[in-house]
C-alpha cells in the first residue's frame, strides 16, 4: 500500500508542474502581446504626428496672403527672394519657427517627379535636415 500511495503523489506532482508551465507560458504570451500592441499604437501616433507636421509646414509655406513672413509660394508662384532667405536660415531656428519637432526637407519636383534644385551651383536639393534624403540625394 505504501508504494501505491507514492505513485499517486508523483502523478499529482507531475500534473501540477505541467499546469504551472502552461500557465507561465500563457502569461508570457499575454505580456508579449500587450507590449506589441502598445508599440503598434505608438508607431501609429508617431506617423500621425509626422503627417500633421508635414501638413502644417505646407500650410505655412503655401499661402494666398503675400504678406505672411514664411510663405514662399503665393497662389502658384514661388517667391524666389523669400525662398533664398529661407534657404539661408539656420535649420534649428527654422524648425522652431515652423513649430515642428521632426526632421524635414522642403523640396520641389517637376511633373515627372524629378528634383528641382534650389541652388543648382551648389547642388542643393532642398531646405532642411542633411539627414533626410530625397531620391538618394541629401536635402542640404
Amino acid at each position: 500500500m505504501n508504494v501505491h500511495k507514492r505513485g499517486f503523489w508523483m502523478k499529482k506532482a507531475q500534473t501540477w508542474s505541467l499546469d504551472v508551465m502552461v500557465a507561465t507560458g500563457m502569461f508570457v504570451i499575454v505580456i508579449i502581446s500587450f507590449f506589441y500592441i502598445i508599440s503598434l499604437t505608438s508607431e501609429t501616433s508617431k506617423t500621425d504626428e509626422l503627417l500633421r507636421e508635414g501638413e502644417d509646414i505646407q500650410d505655412i509655406l503655401i499661402s494666398s496672403k503675400p504678406e505672411e513672413s514664411l510663405n514662399i509660394v503665393v497662389g502658384s508662384i514661388i517667391d524666389e527672394d523669400k525662398l533664398n532667405d529661407l534657404a539661408k536660415e539656420d535649420y534649428e531656428n527654422l524648425k522652431k519657427q515652423l513649430g515642428v519637432r521632426g526632421d524635414f526637407c522642403i523640396h520641389f519636383e517637376d511633373d515627372e517627379g524629378n528634383i528641382i534644385y534650389i541652388n543648382e551651383s551648389t547642388n542643393r536639393a532642398g531646405i532642411g535636415s542633411s539627414r533626410v534624403y530625397i531620391g538618394g540625394i541629401a536635402c542640404s
